[in-house]
């Protein structure tokens, strides 16, 4: 997968030894998740009517106009047969490439705007919300999870330097002397 830079790092395995980012997970998200779906596609919806007039010229509205797309092509897309998976595959792999990122960017910038910080934080919670039902989130946090594992078993080691270079606990930092003139 192109998010794993590290060739150290095995792919992280997500439910079931399927790949954490893999179709398995939305397949099988529960009831109450997909219910959930349906929700947040509908406050996009009532968002983007609301606010098509005034911001439609905006960076931040065309990607709440993609990300509206996205997740009705998602939810329609949901079902149980081979082809389904595959599509739901390809299109959670094109959402981590291309958009989350993106959009991410555009709602921060809504909420740095002080009169429509609340709707960029709604944009940014459905984001996130949709990332979690996905799996989209399962694979960072793997291998936010790997690092993490990495780095306290080298600090237990006592080879801090080999992770950033740091001082290890004997050294100390003498500093340099300044002469001063007064």
């Amino acid at each position: 997968m192109p998010a794993i830079l590290n060739p150290l790092h095995p792919t992280p395995v997500g439910i079931g030894g399927h790949p954490a980012m893999s179709s398995y997970i939305l397949m099988h998200a529960s009831a109450q998740d997909k219910e959930l779906l349906g929700h947040i596609y509908e406050l996009l919806h009532l968002l983007f009517v609301r606010n098509r007039n005034q911001h439609r010229r905006n960076h931040w509205f065309k990607s709440l106009q993609q990300f509206r797309k996205q997740l009705g092509l998602l939810i329609a897309e949901m079902g149980s047969d081979r082809k389904v998976e595959e599509k739901l595959n390809a299109r959670l792999q094109f959402l981590d490439d291309r958009c989350i990122h993106q959009w991410y960017l555009h709602f921060t910038q809504v909420v740095a705007v002080g009169p429509f910080a609340v709707l960029g934080l709604v944009l940014m919670a459905c984001t996130a919300r949709v990332c979690r039902i996905a799996g989209i989130t399962a694979l960072y946090e793997e291998i936010a999870s790997e690092d993490l594992k990495t780095v306290l078993r080298l600090m237990d080691a006592g080879e801090v330097e080999t992770i950033s270079g740091l001082l290890s606990a004997d050294d100390e930092d003498e500093g340099e002397v300044i002469a001063r003139d007064e």
